[in-house]
């Protein structure tokens, strides 16, 4: 008769087989450092929370008039609206343990159907898909304790809360947001900001901005110019800040120019939206949308929000 092991005996065994197996696999299984999953919880709660990375402002906008123009088109638009029915997000982080930098990309899809209603009263549908893409760089300051009393979130060393800070980690550079449709012709060659406090000129919006001297800061009040260049003759140009979308009126030449005033203290996104003519205006053709984010600052009386 085998000799019959106990159950003691067998889980030593088990033990005995697992260290072995594990001390010849060398970096392919290791155990998971709790601390880097709680520096990465951290991290994903900022990106989900703060005002300054919001992606979904162009998709939470009401209706929008398109005037109608009483002729006869394929669609004579009066209005439309979008409807979002289903949105996902997608942070991923990269950790250096030897510089202490936290590298963040930030991925976002998001579907839904672009309502359009003309001025027979008639509506049409379009099903829409956006893929948006933004980057950010987090340091992590190892010397960092929570404030008396707190509970590690925002707040450096009991001094006060920290704008751009969750717990020891510091955002220190950030990117704007670009969102685009799956068709997609239109395209935005530069946009020139500008307010009595800020002159700044964006290129390619996921460039890295360094934070705060780079991220553009408003006062309470004040009146902000958006021109954008390169936009193609004929587009739908939009500009939104968090629920609130106005359109860009046509300089010629490729050329839009908006104004919104900064009522609300706090981080925040604007977004421009360039939208393609036969979107609203043909029922065979694909929603054709480019979207460009910009992360800013206002200065005032409760700042953090």
């Amino acid at each position: 008769m085998g000799k019959r092991l106990t159950l003691a005996a067998s889980i030593a065994t088990l033990l005995t087989l697992s260290a072995s197996l594990l001390s010849g696999c060398g970096e392919t299984l290791t155990a998971s450092d709790p601390s880097s999953v709680a520096d990465e919880d951290m991290l994903r709660e900022f990106v989900d929370e703060d005002g300054i990375f919001d992606d979904m402002g162009p998709y939470e906008a009401g209706t929008v008039a398109a005037g109608g123009t009483g002729e006869r088109d394929v669609i004579d638009p009066l209005t439309f609206w979008r409807h979002v029915t289903e949105w996902d997000r997608q942070v991923d982080v990269s950790f250096d343990p030897q510089t202490g930098i936290a590298n963040v990309t930030v991925q976002r899809d998001v579907w839904g159907v672009l309502h359009i209603l003309d001025e027979g009263m008639v509506e049409y549908e379009k099903g829409f898909h956006h893929s948006g893409l933004r980057y950010a760089t987090f340091v992590k300051d190892e010397d960092w304790e929570p404030p008396q009393g707190g509970d590690g979130g925002e707040g450096a060393q009991g001094d006060g809360p920290h704008r751009f800070r969750h717990g020891p980690w510091e955002l220190t550079e950030i990117s704007g947001f670009v969102g685009e449709s799956d068709t997609l012709t239109v395209a935005i060659e530069q946009i020139h900001v500008q307010s009595l406090t800020v002159d700044l000129t964006i290129d390619d919006p996921l460039d890295l901005m360094a934070v705060p001297d780079e991220v553009p800061t408003f006062q309470l009040g004040e009146d902000v110019t958006v021109t954008v260049y390169g936009a193609p003759e004929g587009a739908f140009m939009f500009l939104h800040t968090r629920h609130w979308k106005s359109p860009f009126q046509h300089q010629g030449g490729g050329t839009y120019e908006g104004t919104w005033t900064v009522e609300r203290p706090g981080r925040h996104c604007a977004w421009i939206e360039a939208m393609a003519h036969d979107t609203i205006y043909d029922s065979d053709y694909p929603e054709d949308t480019l979207v460009w984010g910009m992360p800013y600052v206002v200065e005032g009386e409760d700042e953090i929000e």
